[in-house]
């Protein structure tokens, strides 16, 4: 990483952030990225956290080209008192040295193990339900899909469940999970 032309105050910034956004995928040998750095090097670090919050939704495909337009459309962050701290996680946080098979059956077996803790097999006789909970009253939040989307073992079972649950107001796009407005 060679930003010499740079003023320090800048390059102190770059290193300030650069573990966590070569985390997120950032490529800093990309020579585009370079010059837009070069470039709009006066809104540096708000652009820079402005691209965290936004990875916060789920893994991008190109992280470059999202830190290139945070840059130069001048991204402001929603939250500047608490910068985000890598929220989110990806597929190298999942890699627990297991085969594909071992995970597959371990992920099984906490599955029975939720349904069997979770729900009573027989519903209590002393209750009678007033009304049956609708799915859009559990409805999981955003961050918790896109942290499960980033597992390549829950990615198609959390698809399959957006799919199914359009009460919950989520799509799947190629940038990731994102709200739909209503």
């Amino acid at each position: 990483m060679d930003f010499l032309e740079l003023d320090p105050g800048h390059i102190n910034i770059i290193l300030q952030y650069k573990i966590k956004l070569e985390k997120l995928g950032v490529k800093f040998d990309d020579e585009h990225l370079k010059e837009t750095i070069y470039n709009y090097a006066h809104n540096l670090e708000p652009s820079i956290q402005a691209f965290m919050e936004y990875c916060a939704k789920g893994q991008l495909e190109q992280p470059n080209e999202f830190l290139i337009k945070a840059l130069r459309y001048n991204w402001k962050p929603r939250n500047i008192a608490n910068p985000p701290d890598l929220p989110v996680f990806t597929a190298a946080d999942f890699d627990t040295g297991q085969t594909l098979e071992e995970r597959q059956e371990n992920y099984r077996r906490l599955c029975d193990l939720v349904k069997r803790s979770c729900h009573p097999s027989k519903p209590s006789p002393r209750f009678k339900p007033l009304r049956r909970l609708r799915l859009y009253d559990q409805r999981p939040d955003l961050t918790t899909i896109a942290q499960l989307m980033a597992d390549p073992i829950l990615r198609p079972e959390i698809e399959r469940a957006i799919f199914q649950h359009p009460e919950w107001g989520y799509e799947i796009t190629p940038n990731g999970v994102q709200e739909l407005e209503f």
